[in-house]
């Protein structure tokens, strides 16, 4: 009757490992974006949103 009563303990989730900002595949994505930026141009290098709010500019409103 002792077992009624006994507490689960929760599963313990392994810890993530922090990103290192001299990883390769970190470079190399960065890299990528940047190459992506300098190909950009005109409207397209325009961000027309923003990150925070999720609204959108109205052009002419």
């Amino acid at each position: 009757m002792a077992g009624l009563f006994k507490p689960k303990t929760p599963k313990v989730e392994p810890t993530a490992r922090m990103p290192d900002a001299q990883d390769p595949a970190v470079l190399a994505e960065k890299r990528k974006q940047m190459a992506e930026m300098r190909a950009r141009g005109g409207r397209d290098s325009t961000i027309m949103s923003d990150n925070l709010t999720g609204s959108v500019g109205k052009l002419g409103a």
